[in-house]
Order: structure tokens, then sequence, then C-alpha cells
């Protein structure tokens, strides 16, 4: 049908990994946040931050994508005013200097992650940019315009949520291998990437107040001399998973959750409640179901008839799998501590309704006619 909704199209699968992975992380988080006379608050708050998420995803996706086109610019200039307003009042009040990090405006009862909303804003203004007129996803200087979009929020937000910062350039990679960048470009910008890592490793301040950063790359390269410090999460993290061997010790019956010994462990710890109470069994079925999403999502992108709902789906599987990635890594110890949310399982009411605002953008994408000209 030219002008209506193909419904032979697989666009319901990426449902069910969608919500097969939010249940596995209200079970956990429930687990985590447990007290002796019943649920902890922690887990009716995440109970009630997924109704939001999902009522969200449905709205996004009725809105229309024409209509997500037309609020991208304004969305994303939005969002890098509100960094910048982050950086501005970071150390008062609305903006409180929690574990050496003003990432969270409070407002009241609630604290809300901006950074979260960012991304999914970015992710659309990268969609426009790729998708429009004259752009060639082939040409070094037009790969260099989509790296910035990404780019100038990641580096706004760098000083205080590195971790955040590191999915921005993944999202937009995606979208333009998606829209047929070539692989030497790719080469070359890991290799210049791998360069401004090593670089930006030198320059840091290795005594003092800022030197966290410095000493936590020490401590992922000497865990055994940080193990009571900067390396203290990522020892018991993998004590935790380790201990679950095969099947795991059962739901909320692992030793270290319980008794408190897992720090951030309904939050970036996630993972390691699951490795401890469902063994690796458990973490194989993490893993699938991100595949899943994966497949699902690409597969229904493929299906679509507007060119933008590929670059757009194809941006939020980078989002979504690159944070993933990055928070398993450091609960394995593959890479520094840097506070990442394990989406759609970790605690917070910021990460689970952006990740349900992107997938629901990405479902009205997937509604829309072919786009004039496409």
């Amino acid at each position: 049908m030219a002008g209506g909704f193909d419904r032979s199209a697989p666009v319901w699968w990426p449902w069910v990994p969608v919500l097969l992975l939010t249940c596995l992380g209200l079970a956990l988080v429930t687990s985590a946040t447990m007290e002796s006379a019943g649920l902890g608050r922690q887990a009716w708050m995440q109970g009630a931050w997924w109704l939001v998420g999902l009522v969200v995803a449905v709205v996004a996706m009725i809105i229309p994508w024409a209509a997500w086109r037309a609020a991208a610019v304004p969305l994303y200039i939005a969002a890098l005013i509100a960094q910048l307003l982050m950086l501005a009042l970071a150390g008062t009040a609305l903006v409180p200097v929690i574990k050496g990090q003003a990432n969270w405006l409070v407002l009241g009862p609630i604290s809300v992650q901006p950074v979260e909303l960012v991304k999914v804003a970015t992710l659309l203004m990268g969609t426009v940019l790729i998708t429009g007129v004259g752009f060639a996803a082939w040409k070094v200087a037009h790969v260099f315009l989509a790296l910035a979009v990404a780019g100038v929020p990641a580096l706004i937000n760098m000083k205080n949520d590195l971790g955040s910062s590191l999915c921005f350039p993944g999202m937009v990679l995606a979208q333009l291998i998606a829209a047929g960048m070539r692989l030497r470009h790719l080469a070359m910008l890991a290799l210049a990437a791998a360069l401004l890592v090593g670089i930006g490793v030198a320059l840091l301040p290795k005594e003092g107040p800022k030197s966290y950063q410095y000493k936590r790359i020490q401590a992922w390269l000497h865990p055994d001399q940080y193990a009571l410090t900067e390396a203290y999460q990522t020892e018991r993290a993998i004590t935790a998973i380790g201990s679950g061997q095969w099947l795991g010790k059962g739901w909320a019956a692992g030793d270290l959750n319980r008794l408190g010994w897992l720090p951030e462990k309904h939050t970036d710890l996630i993972a390691a409640v699951l490795g401890e109470e469902f063994g690796l069994l458990g973490c194989l079925v993490l893993v699938a179901l991100f595949t899943a999403l994966a497949w699902t999502t690409l597969a229904a992108a493929a299906q679509a008839r507007d060119p933008a709902a590929r670059i757009y789906l194809a941006g939020w599987v980078g989002l979504t799998l690159g944070q993933a990635s990055i928070n398993l890594a450091v609960v394995t110890g593959l890479m520094p501590v840097t506070g990442v949310p394990l989406p759609l399982l970790s605690y917070g009411g910021s990460s689970l309704v952006a990740v349900h605002l992107g997938f629901g953008i990405g479902l009205s994408a997937l509604r829309a006619p072919r786009a004039q000209g496409a």
C-alpha cells in the first residue's frame, strides 16, 4: 500500500525484546533493593517509570514522523542549551555534585538526568542531517559534519559525565554506516580515535583532586593495587558474577547482593546481580536479548518505506547496544570504570523513559509513508 502502513512487515517484533529486557530489569532492581519488610522504594519507582515509559513510547509512535523531523533542529538546539546550563549551575542546589559528577537536575523530590534526552535529540538531528538533500556518507567532509553533531554534546558533557559522552559518537557512526559510509573512512576514524585517546590519557592530571580519571585507568591496568579504592566496584562485580557459576544462586539469594557487599548494585552494576543470581546462563540470556533487540529492530527498519527510518533506527540500535557494551565492559573489567546505566535494566527513570522515547520515535518513523524523492 503506497500511503498506508504495511502490516506484513515485522515492525512489532522489537517490542518483544524491549518488554523482556525491561521485565528482567524490574526483577533485578527488585532483588537488589529488597528490604526485610518487602519491596524497596526503588522497585516501586522502577515499575512506575516503566509505565511512564510505555505511555511515552506509544505517544511518540502516534506523533507523525514528519513532526519529529520538523522538531529535530529546535530539540537539538534546546538540548545543547540545557547542557550548557547544567555546566553553569554545577554545584548549586539544582545541579548538585554527586560522587564527583554534576549531571543530575534536582527538581524537588524528582531528579532527572538531562543527558539521556540529549541523546535522543542528537539521534534525531543526525537522522535529519544524514538523510538531507545532498548529503553523501562516502564523502569525508560530510562524515565529519555528521560526527560534529555528536561531538558537540559529547564534548560539553565530557567534564561531568565521561561515560555518557562515549555513547554519542557510536550512534552517529551507526547511522553513517547504514547510509553507506566507506570502510576505509571508518578505519581512519578508528585510528584517529585511538590517537586522541592516547593523547587525552597522557594529558590527564596525575595528582590532585582532578586526577580521578587517571587513577581509574591505573586501577584498570593494576586492579590489585587499587582493590579497595578505584577498582573496588569492578572487583566486587567480577567476584559476584564468578560466584554465580553456571546457574546462579537464585533470585534474591545472592550473598554479595543481599549483604550489601556489591556497590551500585541496582544502577551501574545491575549485571553483576544477574550474574550472581542467574549465573552464566543468565548472562547468556541477557546477551541473547540484546542481540534479538538489534536484529528485530534492524529487520523492521529494512521494511520501512522512508529511508530516514532505517537511518534513525540504526542509530538507536547503535546507541542502545553501545551503551550496553560500555556498561558490561566496565562490570567485567574490560575497560576503566565509568558510570553508564545498562539500558532497560538499570534503575533510573531518566534512562528508562529516554530509551522508550527513542524507541517510540523509531516506530513512528516505521509507520511513515515513503518520503518524496526517496
